[in-house]
């Protein structure tokens, strides 16, 4: 018979098993992690399409961490949660309050890399979007849409929520000329036919680069989210 294994060895099976235990506990949360982000985001393109612009600001953002920021194409920075209700309700609210509307935006190519503190994350995704734009002259047409996803989230009383919110214009445009021969279709900016109107930023635009047709080529900017190698902490 074998001889037992003396305080040391159990000791040192005890510790590699918690240091094992803690390892997998910490994956796990960041597999939940990664499913309850994308279940936030899905939910958020599911609200644009049906409208629901108020339950966007109110229950898919912060409440109560500052420092939250919004900015969609080319229209400039907002803070905070007043911020947020100026783009999605006085903004987007009433840019696409019109019969004929549609804003199917598709989800794809998925980057979520939650951070060190483990109560921040990064996000990033290509949207894919069969919408419709109110053309003065033609009414309403169909047009495609892609744009890059670049969020920062963070976590609220145990759930994810919006924090730092960009959404970067790749193409607009029109079915019938494309995205080679037009990128962009009047314009990229979400203010509608009256800018003087629109909610003023709080700052200038921070990042505007979209896919310029025949005329080179793209950089790809923004960058995904950096890899971080959460076993070292």
């Amino acid at each position: 018979m074998a001889d037992s294994p003396n305080y040391e060895e159990l000791l040192k099976r005890l510790e590699d098993t918690e240091r094992r235990l803690a390892k997998t506990e910490r994956n796990a949360q960041i597999a939940r992690d990664y499913v309850e982000i994308s279940n936030l985001h899905g939910r958020y393109n599911h609200l644009c399409l049906g409208h629901s612009w108020d339950k966007i600001v109110d229950e898919l953002f912060a409440q109560k961490t500052p420092g939250i920021k919004v900015e969609i194409v080319e229209s400039g920075v907002f803070h905070g949660l007043d911020g947020a209700r100026r783009v999605f309700v006085d903004m987007l609210g009433k840019l696409y309050h019109y019969d004929g509307n549609c804003a199917i935006h598709e989800l794809t190519t998925p980057i979520i890399q939650v951070q060190k503190d483990m109560n921040t994350a990064k996000g990033m995704w290509f949207h894919v979007g069969f919408n419709t734009f109110l053309d003065p002259v033609k009414g309403v047409i169909p047009i495609w849409q892609v744009i890059k996803y670049n969020h920062i989230f963070v976590k609220e009383d145990g759930q994810w929520k919006f924090w730092d919110y960009r959404a970067h214009l790749l193409i607009r445009s029109s079915f019938e000329k494309g995205w080679v021969d037009e990128p962009v279709i009047q314009g990229s900016a979400i203010q509608g036919a009256r800018p003087a109107d629109a909610p003023v930023p709080d700052e200038p635009t921070s990042f505007h680069e979209p896919y310029s047709g025949r005329h080179g080529n793209h950089s790809g900017l923004p960058m995904p989210p950096e890899y971080v190698d959460l076993d070292t902490f």
